[in-house]
């Protein structure tokens, strides 16, 4: 009995590293620069853009918003909803404060573009990563957390804001 023990902890014992081994070879991998989408998970919804995410996060982008973009992506557990656009400076400010961020918007410091992934990657829409560029700032939002009833259904939402020049932002949302 004692051997037939011994068998079955050294084949779970092999089992368990092969599993860990496996992972550890799903998820890593080479990286040539660009975050990319990582596959069999998360897919984007064909045909879903700026007007269905702006609409789940209840913003409207500002009147002379430009490169308006947007996309949604179904995950495992949420549906990830983007919205990017480029405005004057003051109405991506003003638009930045009726979302109701919980602290301000503070210096983003620049990730590096080489080895930084993301599930929901911006480059779907033609954008930079905004964690990899400079002159950013970010904050983020829970409107359960501060009651904000516009928005009861959105669990969170991440706010990049990047200096463009001109007197103008790129405002980046993401929500869930």
């Amino acid at each position: 009995m004692k051997g037939t023990s011994s068998r079955v902890i050294r084949i779970a014992s092999a089992a368990a590293t092969s599993l860990l081994a496996l992972s550890a070879t799903a998820c890593g991998g080479s990286n040539s620069g660009s975050p990319k989408d990582r596959s069999g998970g998360p897919v984007w919804v064909e045909g879903q853009g700026a007007t269905e995410a702006a609409g789940f996060m209840r913003v409207q982008t500002p009147a002379g918003a430009t490169e308006v973009k947007g996309a949604l992506r179904h995950g495992f557990q949420d549906t990830t909803y983007l919205v990017a656009f480029i405005a004057p400076t003051a109405d991506a400010e003003a638009f930045i404060a009726d979302l109701r961020p919980e602290e301000p918007l503070r210096a983003n410091t620049p990730r590096d573009p080489k080895t930084y992934t993301t599930v929901t990657p911006w480059s779907h829409l033609g954008l930079p990563e905004p964690e990899t560029e400079q002159k950013v700032r970010t904050a983020s939002v829970c409107p359960p957390c501060i009651q904000d009833e516009r928005r009861s259904t959105v669990q969170s939402v991440t706010i990049f804001v990047q200096d463009v020049g001109d007197g103008r932002a790129r405002v980046y949302l993401k929500a869930f």
